[in-house]
C-alpha cells in the first residue's frame, strides 16, 4: 500500500486487493488520522535529541514493514510492504534518505 499523507486529507495511490478488501474507509481513516498525530508529535522527539529533520520512519511488524516518509511538517508518504528475509531494508531506506523531499 503506498498513500499521500496531506495536512487534513490522504489519497490511496495503490493497495492490493486483499489488503483493500480486509479494510473499510473508516479503518483508513482511523489510521491516517493515528499517523499524522505521530508524525506532528514526532517534532517534539526531533528537538529534544537534536536532530532536524526525519528521513524516514521505519515500522517493522511480523509479516510487514512499513515506511513513513515526511516531506513536512503535515505531509508524507506511507508505504508498507510484505516483510521477509528477501526484502532489502537498507537499499530500500538510502535510497529514500537520497531522495529529496517532494520528488
Amino acid at each position: 500500500m503506498v498513500t499521500d499523507l496531506q495536512s487534513v486529507d490522504f489519497e490511496i495511490r495503490f493497495v492490493r486487493e486483499d489488503i483493500r478488501d480486509r479494510y473499510t474507509d473508516v479503518d483508513f481513516e482511523e489510521a491516517y488520522k493515528v499517523i499524522m498525530g505521530h508524525l506532528v508529535a514526532s517534532d517534539d522527539f526531533k528537538s529534544l535529541i537534536g536532530e532536524q529533520a526525519c528521513r524516514v520512519q521505519t515500522l517493522f511488524f511480523t509479516d510487514i514493514i512499513v515506511f513513513i516518509i515526511p516531506s513536512t511538517r503535515h505531509e508524507a508518504v506511507f508505504a508498507s510492504f510484505d516483510y521477509d528475509e528477501d526484502f532489502l531494508v537498507n537499499q530500500f531506506v538510502q535510497q529514500i534518505s537520497e531522495t529529496a523531499p517532494g520528488e
